[in-house]
């Protein structure tokens, strides 16, 4: 048995191991860099997650990945939603927004990429990032599992951004964006919308960021674990665990993704 075989069978048994079955909607996300150990090519590694992936979950199943273009905020390089690359998001993201039939979600900073049965849900999003019909909207709907490579779910999980979004938090505001983008292969400005936090208030994010959610799901048996011999450890959790686990913490306290509700409050006057 080659490597490459005896590699992605071990990618399989990993992934079935963590509860990645038959015709599950899945969020790859994450760092690979471990998979190296494996001393198989990096385009090797990388087609054998996604072949494993794939095989886990069947025809009927969906892999999602981030897309964000973050580095043109705030420029005048037009978004292709073909052609522009993901930005920070790991080979991973990068080879899954190539594959063949990979719809892309569209948005110039915050896109998402999807392969797959229920993929077409990002044809019919909204111009802002997070929120109501945002792709972490339907994530929700479709009772998405967030797989996370060699970074622990706590450091890597964007859908708590949606939920800031959904519960209003105050500390926040929605910007908009008119930025070029290419349509019919023509340059044009359209208005797109993110979640931002004020300047100059003195907000802070905890320094353990999402910790404190991932403790009571792990508490509570919500959050899968496996380890590969490579020392790549993955994690793998329902998207909507994650929003029922968090949704009490906001009710009781608005601020608690802060290290300390704000000083300086903008949003008073």
């Amino acid at each position: 048995m080659s490597k490459e075989t005896s590699f992605k069978k071990e990618l399989i048994n990993l992934f079935n191991s963590i509860g990645i079955n038959e015709g599950q909607d899945i969020y790859a996300t994450g760092n690979i860099s471990k998979f190296a150990r494996a001393r198989i090519p990096k385009e090797q590694i990388l087609k054998n997650i996604n072949e494993a992936l794939r095989s886990s979950i069947g025809h009927n199943g969906t892999i999602f990945s981030p897309a964000a273009s973050m580095n043109l905020c705030n420029t005048s390089v037009p978004f292709d939603l073909k052609d522009t690359p993901s930005h920070e998001m790991g080979p991973l993201a990068e080879y899954l927004r190539k594959q063949t039939n990979t719809l892309r979600s569209f948005h110039p900073f915050w896109s998402v990429c999807g392969n797959g049965l229920n993929s077409e849900i990002l044809n019919n999003v909204t111009r802002h990032s997070y929120g109501l019909f945002s792709p972490w909207s339907y994530f929700l709907e479709l009772d998405v599992m967030q797989v996370n490579f060699g970074l622990h779910p706590s450091k890597a999980v964007t859908l708590i951004h949606h939920i800031e979004t959904t519960v209003g938090v105050p500390y926040r505001y929605t910007k908009e964006f008119i930025h070029p983008v290419i349509r019919a292969n023509k340059i044009v400005h359209e208005p797109f919308y993110m979640s931002v936090m004020y300047n100059g208030a003195g907000i802070e994010k905890r320094k353990k960021l999402n910790e404190h959610y991932f403790e009571a799901m792990d508490s509570s048996g919500l959050i899968h674990h496996a380890k590969h011999e490579t020392g790549v450890d993955v994690w793998a959790f329902k998207m909507k665990d994650f929003y029922n686990t968090v949704k009490p913490y906001f009710l009781e306290n608005i601020y608690n993704y802060l290290e300390f509700p704000p000083k300086v409050r903008p949003y008073q006057d």
